[in-house]
C-alpha cells in the first residue's frame, strides 16, 4: 500500500535526526510529514494507532525542534489526548531548549488545538497547558527590566482604566466587539478615562519553528495608524502595537508606560497575552474569558466564567495556586453588529416553504463531525433544509456520502451581515464545539430557538432549556420544533427573552468590576489587620 512507503520514509528521517540533527529540521521531514497527514488520516482507526505507535518509538527525543514537528504531525493524523499530553510534557521538560518566544508560539498553537478539538480537552491537558503557560510568563518576567512590583491601590489613578486585547480586527469579530462594549461601559456608565490597547499577540509567530498546520492570528495593518475607535457614538482612545509582539523591548516600554499611567482598572480580553500577564504583577488584572464555558489559560488574578464553578475547575486553578476567589461567575454578554440589509429567502436560494435549520461558524471544517452530519442526514429533506453561514470550505467533500444533505444543504458562505441572513431561518442547530457563542445570540435575538448538546459556549449562552444530552436527542428535538408549531412559538419567545439578558453588557460588566473592587478592598483591609 502507498502509506507503507510514507511510513518507511518517516522512520528513516527520524533515525537520521537522531544521528545528525538537534536544533534543525530537514526539509525532507516537512515534506514527508505533510504527506503523512494527507495519506494516513483516512485509514481505519486501528491501523492509524499501529502507525502512530510505530512512529512514536522512533521519535528523535534529543532533537527538540524535530520532536515538535513530529508530534504536531501525529496530532493532525489523530486527535488523541494521550499524544497531546505527551507533547506538552515533552516541551515542558525540554523548555530550556527553546527561547521564550518559541515557547509562547508553541503554547498558542497548543491552545488552538485544545480549543478546536473536543478530544483534546482532558483535565490533565488543561492542567499541563496552564502550568506551561505560567512557566512562560515567568521566563518573560526574568528578561524584563521594567519594575514589576505591585502598585498599591492608593497609588493608582481611580479615573483611569486600561483594556488590553490581543487582537482587534473588525466588528464582525466577536472579541473585537467584546473589547469595544467593555470600553463603552467603562467610559459612559462608570465615567472612566479608557485606553484600548491592542497588543497583536494572539497566535504570535515570533519564535516560530516548524509546526504542522500552524495558525497565525489576523492583523489589520491599517489600524496601526488609528488613534481612536468609534463604537455606538462613543470615541475610544486606541493604540495598536507593531505585529512583532511579544518582543521584550516593546514589552519593557509598554510596562513602563503603564506603570506611569497607573490605572485603577485593567481588563484583558482573553487573558493569554504576555503583556496583560506581566501587568498583573503590578496591578490585578481581570480577564474577560472569551470561552465562557471554560476557564482561560491565564495567570491574571481574576477571570470571568459563564457558568457555575466545578470541582474540576478548582483542581485546574490549584495548578497555579488559585482558588474560586480568582473566578467571577458571570453571564457572557455581547452586542450585535447592526443589521444593514433586508433580504428575502430567494436571495439565499432557500425555498419559502421549507423549515430552515442554520449552523454558523468560522471553523466548520473542524467543528462539523461525521456524528453531527449523521443526525442531520436523518432530518434533512425537501421540507427541512440545512443552511450554512460561515467557512465550511470542505463541505462538498464532506457531504459526498450523505444523499439528503447533498441535495438539501445551502452553503451561503461568509457574510458581513449575519442578522439579515439568520432571520430567514427557523432553527439554530449547533455541533459539539466550544465556540459559536455570539452566533447563537444573533439567532435568539431574531427569535430562533437553539438546539445544542450541553457542551461549549452555545450551551452556556443559550441556557439549559435549549440544550439536549446528545445527538440522538438533538434529532428528536429538531423534529419537535418542526412538527409542533405551538411549542416552536413558545420557545421562540423564550429565545428573545434570553437574548435581552445576553445583550445587557452595561449591567453585567459593571457588576463584574464592582465585584473585583470589593474583593480587592477586602484583601487590602485583610492585609492591614
Amino acid at each position: 500500500m502507498g502509506f507503507g512507503n510514507i511510513v518507511s520514509d518517516a522512520l528513516n528521517i527520524m533515525r537520521d535526526e537522531k544521528k545528525f540533527y538537534k536544533d534543525y529540521l530537514p526539509q525532507e521531514a516537512i515534506t514527508v510529514g505533510n504527506r503523512m497527514v494527507a495519506e494516513i488520516t483516512g485509514l481505519w482507526e486501528n491501523l492509524q494507532d499501529e502507525i502512530i505507535e510505530l512512529l512514536k518509538t522512533e521519535l528523535p527525543m534529543e532533537s527538540p525542534y524535530a520532536v515538535v514537528w513530529w508530534y504536531s504531525v501525529l496530532l493532525n493524523i489523530k486527535h488523541d489526548e494521550k499524544i497531546f499530553e505527551e507533547f506538552i510534557l515533552y516541551v515542558r521538560k525540554n523548555r530550556n531548549a527553546y527561547s521564550a518566544n518559541t515557547k509562547y508560539f508553541l503554547f498558542y498553537q497548543m491552545k488552538s488545538l485544545h480549543f478546536r478539538f473536543t478530544e483534546l480537552c482532558s483535565e490533565k491537558v488543561q492542567k499541563e497547558l496552564l502550568a506551561f503557560f505560567e512557566e512562560i510568563v515567568e521566563d518573560f518576567s526574568k528578561e524584563i527590566t521594567a519594575p514589576l512590583e505591585r502598585i498599591p491601590l492608593e497609588e493608582r489613578n481611580p479615573e483611569k482604566a486600561l483594556i488590553i486585547t490581543e487582537q482587534f480586527i473588525a466588528i464582525q469579530h466577536g472579541p473585537t466587539k467584546t473589547a469595544l462594549d467593555r470600553c463603552k461601559c467603562l467610559m459612559e456608565k462608570m465615567n472612566k478615562q479608557v485606553l484600548l490597547l491592542n497588543t497583536t499577540e494572539i497566535l504570535s509567530q515570533l519564535g516560530r519553528i516548524p509546526f504542522y498546520n500552524a495558525i497565525e492570528g489576523s492583523y489589520d495593518e491599517q489600524k496601526k495608524n488609528e488613534t481612536y475607535q468609534e463604537w455606538k457614538q462613543t470615541i475610544i482612545p486606541y493604540f495598536q502595537c507593531d505585529h512583532c509582539m511579544p518582543e521584550i523591548n516593546r514589552l519593557d516600554m509598554l510596562l513602563r508606560e503603564i506603570r506611569v499611567m497607573a490605572p485603577q482598572i485593567v481588563v484583558s480580553i482573553g487573558g493569554s497575552g504576555m503583556l496583560c500577564n506581566l501587568v498583573n504583577k503590578m496591578i490585578p488584572v481581570v480577564t474577560v474569558g472569551l470561552c465562557p464555558s471554560d476557564l482561560e489559560f491565564t495567570t491574571c488574578k481574576y477571570q470571568t466564567l459563564g457558568r457555575k464553578i466545578t470541582e474540576k475547575d478548582r483542581r485546574i486553578l490549584n495548578t497555579i495556586g488559585y482558588t474560586e476567589q480568582n473566578v467571577i461567575e458571570s453571564i457572557f454578554t455581547s452586542s450585535l453588529k447592526p443589521q444593514t440589509e433586508i433580504i428575502g429567502r430567494e436571495e439565499m436560494n432557500v425555498e419559502k416553504s421549507v423549515f430552515a435549520l442554520v449552523t454558523v461558524g468560522a471553523r466548520l471544517d473542524d467543528e462539523v463531525t461525521d456524528d453531527f452530519l449523521d443526525i442531520l442526514e436523518h432530518v434533512v429533506t425537501s421540507e427541512v433544509n440545512w443552511v450554512i453561514i460561515g467557512n465550511f470550505a470542505h463541505m462538498r467533500e464532506r457531504l459526498k456520502d450523505y444523499s439528503n444533505l447533498k441535495k438539501y444543504t445551502i452553503n451561503i458562505g461568509f457574510c458581513s451581515d449575519i442578522l439579515s441572513r439568520i432571520e430567514n431561518c427557523d432553527l439554530y442547530v449547533n455541533p459539539t464545539r466550544k465556540g459559536g457563542g455570539t452566533s447563537c445570540v444573533e439567532a435568539m435575538y431574531k427569535g430562533l430557538p437553539v438546539v445544542s448538546v450541553n457542551y461549549g459556549d452555545v450551551a452556556v449562552n443559550a441556557g439549559d432549556e435549549f440544550c439536549v444530552s446528545d445527538y440522538e436527542e438533538m434529532k428528536k428535538q429538531i423534529m419537535k420544533y418542526y412538527t409542533d408549531k405551538e411549542y416552536y412559538l413558545k420557545m421562540s419567545n423564550r429565545a428573545k427573552e434570553r437574548a435581552k439578558i445576553l445583550l445587557d453588557t452595561d449591567s453585567e460588566f459593571e457588576r463584574i468590576i464592582r465585584e473585583v473592587e470589593l474583593r480587592e478592598t477586602e484583601h487590602t483591609e485583610g492585609d492591614r489587620v
